[in-house]
């Protein structure tokens, strides 16, 4: 974990001009690797101490970017290049919560910290789909998305690894081809979207819109089926308010994906009037669109779990 920590210092270094950025990232993860290292070595002088696990929990919510510590990845990935941001949101999230997957074996750990994970999960996903809502830079726009997965990735790691595993797998290669595709364009605002219109970029065009959709977890791609049949082993235990909450949050993140969309499919013709101008079509038809998706969306989550 600390070879790919300097690896990744060492790429930032490199490409960032400003060298705040790998100093600031740097110190990041020396406090929270020296804070692990001494949290374990007490873990192993109070086995099953509850605060001591709650402590190393803090720990890698810190290195993942998680509640309550989600405001340095953002900031950070201002900076960088779309290539480095997309190793930040992938490789350097998975060696951390393979680690606390292996520290705390979830399937046999006390309710507590399984309890401190929902709570983790649930306030990192919702302050980054709040704070994207209005966000028009790119990199910060993505940095939230990525925040949000991990969220999903560390509740999905605490139910089942091999799930887990799928998961993480499709969210990389869509990160990939995302993050590919906005580097080819030179895309940091959110209104350069407009850059992959439909009529110029076609396959691109197309090929970005699904791989958004994919991201956003919407049926019936595979990464809305991995949470739904996470969300189906919290009902097995009764938590109906989780369920809820969970559901609402997935509904709140589709916003800033169908923002991107609708950025890049309509602008562009919105503009030049090719086609909204028989149709008599203006932004409330484009608001409706967008609140009767996320309305479907949520019907079929509340119904699929309550009823």
């Amino acid at each position: 974990m600390e070879i790919n920590t300097l690896l990744m210092i060492l790429f930032i270094s490199i490409q960032s001009k400003n060298s705040m950025t790998s100093f600031n990232y740097f110190i990041i993860q020396s406090i929270s690797s020296l804070m692990l290292i001494m949290s374990l070595i007490i873990k192993n002088y109070l086995f099953n101490n509850n605060l001591i696990n709650i402590i190393i929990m803090l720990i890698f919510s810190m290195k993942l970017s998680m509640f309550p510590f989600f405001i340095w990845m953002p900031l950070i990935n201002m900076k960088l290049n779309w290539i480095l941001i997309f190793f930040m949101s992938t490789t350097q999230k998975l060696i951390p919560m393979l680690i606390l997957n292996s520290i705390f074996n979830f399937n046999t750990t006390n309710l507590n910290l399984i309890y401190w994970i929902y709570l983790t999960v649930v306030f990192s996903s919702m302050f980054s789909s709040i704070m994207s809502i209005k966000e028009l830079n790119m990199k910060k726009i993505l940095s939230y998305s990525s925040i949000n997965h991990s969220s999903w990735m560390l509740f999905i790691i605490s139910i089942d690894q091999s799930m887990f595993y799928l998961y993480f797998l499709i969210y990389s290669i869509s990160m990939m081809f995302f993050c590919l595709m906005m580097n080819k364009f030179n895309i940091n605002k959110i209104n350069q979207l407009t850059k992959i219109n439909v009529f110029n970029h076609k396959l691109i065009n197309i090929s970005l819109s699904m791989n958004t959709l994919i991201l956003s977890a919407l049926p019936p791609f595979l990464t809305f089926m991995i949470k739904l049949n996470s969300m189906k082993i919290i009902l097995l235990n009764n938590h109906k308010l989780m369920i809820i909450t969970f559901a609402i949050l997935s509904v709140i993140t589709l916003i800033f994906y169908m923002t991107i969309i609708i950025k890049m499919n309509f602008i562009f013709l919105i503009k030049n009037k090719t086609w909204i101008t028989p149709l008599k079509l203006n932004n409330n038809f484009f608001s409706s669109m967008l609140i009767m998706i996320l309305t479907l969306n949520i019907m079929f989550l509340i119904y699929h779990f309550l009823i």
